[in-house]
């Protein structure tokens, strides 16, 4: 299930550096204007010193914003994600503040400007692959078709990858197989590429493709079949379907609902419990497949 509860802090942190930020720039006001309606103070170069001052502040406010989104976010995208969220996004408001200050100094930044379009240009023609990529992980983080812990599948072209998310960067997401491999995939591919997220809901089915005798009531073999899986971990109806039938054999589909977090334990015992309980019934058990 999605984490409702990280999401929520996301937004009440983001709602209190907002506050905090304006409560200081609301205080620092009264102070300039108790000082000058009341004492009679003024302030030396009041545009130089105002402008450095509302960069302070606005410095500050960057610093509390960025390590809000890594606190809140860890938990959503991991550790490492989070980290290199809270320094891109305290670059590019540095970057800014930096060049609102300079313009409000009334310094000409035009050919700073000119140099830098022209810099990042050459860059992004140099680093188009990594550029697609970082791309793509934002839009991976914003739209989030999975999170840190979901058990998911990739279908990729030359056979799927099936795993569970252990890290979501900007520029690849890892991902633990079933038998223990660490994966790295590009976000590109992570984007563009259908995934299966079987963590999103709580119950999953096990199907079993099996071919029995043609005599065999697929009612009753039904029923059977949820009297031997009575002590398993079963989280709903079982359900049979019926596929096709031809001279000798009636194909089916068993679907057999379990909890998402048992479905590798269980879907193992449950193919050796229709097994077995095909054996004890004197059933003919032509063929089981797998089909999830």
């Amino acid at each position: 299930m999605r984490d409702a509860a990280s999401e929520g802090r996301t937004r009440v942190g983001l709602i209190a550096v907002i506050l905090v930020l304006f409560v200081v720039f609301a205080a620092f006001r009264f102070a300039l204007y108790t000082l000058e309606r009341v004492y009679g103070i003024s302030i030396p170069y009041p545009d130089i010193t105002l402008t450095l001052i509302y960069a302070l502040i606005a410095l500050a406010g960057i610093w509390i914003l960025g390590h809000t989104i890594q606190a809140t976010a860890s938990p959503l995208i991991g550790t490492k994600a989070a980290s290199s969220a809270r320094r891109i996004v305290t670059a590019a408001l540095v970057l800014v503040t930096v060049f609102a200050t300079l313009v409000n100094l009334h310094i000409d930044i035009t050919g700073y400007l000119v140099s830098l379009g022209i810099t990042a240009v050459v860059i992004g023609l140099a680093a188009q692959s990594t550029i697609g990529n970082l791309v793509a992980g934002m839009l991976v983080l914003i739209s989030k078709p999975f999170r840190k812990g979901d058990y998911i599948r990739v279908n990729i072209t030359g056979g799927p990858i099936e795993g569970t998310i252990d890290e979501i960067s900007f520029l690849r997401s890892r991902m633990f197989t079933n038998d223990g491999v660490s994966i790295s995939v590009p976000n590109t591919v992570m984007l563009t590429t259908p995934i299966s997220n079987f963590t999103v809901y709580e119950r999953r089915p096990i199907i079993l493709a099996i071919s029995l005798e043609r005599k065999v009531s697929a009612d009753d073999f039904r029923d059977k079949v949820e009297a031997a899986l009575k002590n398993r971990v079963v989280e709903g109806e079982t359900r049979v379907y019926v596929k096709g039938l031809d001279e000798k054999s009636m194909h089916i589909e068993l679907w057999i609902p379990v909890a998402t977090q048992n479905f590798l334990k269980e879907r193992s015992l449950i193919v050796n419990s229709v097994k077995e309980l095909c054996q004890r019934k004197g059933i003919n058990l032509k063929q089981i497949e797998l089909q999830s």
